[in-house]
């Protein structure tokens, strides 16, 4: 028990900060609906960050960013599993052999969060960075292959999170009949393929990361469509490098 209570400012800031880390670039009206908080006190809180480096004013009309310095906020966090440490050596030897950038993500929640990526390693990367990005469960490529190979109970439970989040207007029941035939394709194929409508330059594909009987992570290459590239290779060399990623999370275990 504290001999205090909650200093309202503090958390209003971070729950600003933590909405701004979800997209890329978030306006006043998406703060606004995702904070309960009223445009004067999200204005006051935003040109405070942006005063003290956090945040950039990327345009009245379109919104506000996180800028680099945000990452000194996480320097002396050290409770990363090191098992990502590890695998990042492999994520690494990924992108060195297949010349594509390519990414861990997590589940946080309600979507997929990148926590690795090879991006500033390719010589064939299509973004300047996706690091603590979050994936959208039921298009991204991430999503789908959590979501498919999970344990039946926990991908009920998401989907039902899903629908009141609102990241879907359906039904729960709607969307298991929806979703039902996508992730039934992608057990059948081993791997998970983003949406073609989010972007028509590129596609995603991933993969499962299990332990026993439940998924720890995912792994995903991304390349451009028109790139002559053999497919088959890719998937076969994400599923080797999943098998790696696990085998460190056993030895660990072991240790």
């Amino acid at each position: 028990m504290t001999s205090f209570s909650n200093i309202k400012s503090v958390e209003r800031t971070l729950k600003v900060l933590h909405q701004l880390n979800r997209r890329p670039i978030t306006t006043i009206q998406m703060l606004h609906l995702d904070t309960g908080l009223p445009s004067p006190t999200l204005v006051r809180i935003l040109e405070t960050l942006e005063n003290l480096g956090y945040v950039k004013n990327v345009g009245r009309r379109v919104g506000y960013t996180l800028t680099e310095k945000i990452v000194e906020l996480s320097t002396g966090f050290h409770g990363f599993p090191v098992i990502y440490e590890r695998a990042g050596k492999i994520l690494s030897d990924l992108t060195d052999r297949l010349l594509w950038p390519a990414a861990l993500a997590t589940l946080d929640e309600d979507a997929m969060v990148v926590r690795l990526s090879t991006i500033p390693q390719s010589p064939l990367s299509h973004a300047h960075s996706t690091l603590q990005k979050r994936l959208d469960m039921l298009t991204r490529a991430h999503g789908r292959a959590y979501l498919a190979f999970c344990p039946q109970e926990e991908r009920g439970r998401l989907l039902a999170l899903l629908v009141k989040n609102g990241h879907s207007h359906m039904s729960v029941k709607d969307l298991e009949a929806r979703m039902r035939p996508i992730l039934n394709r992608v057990r059948r194929l081993g791997y998970a393929v983003r949406d073609h409508e989010i972007d028509p330059q590129t596609t995603t594909i991933a993969v499962p990361v299990p332990l026993e009987n439940k998924v720890i992570s995912t792994i995903g290459l991304t390349f451009f469509r028109s790139a002559r590239t053999n497919r088959n290779e890719l998937i076969n060399e994400l599923k080797s490098a999943a098998s790696a990623i696990a085998q460190l999370d056993r030895d660990a275990d072991g240790d």
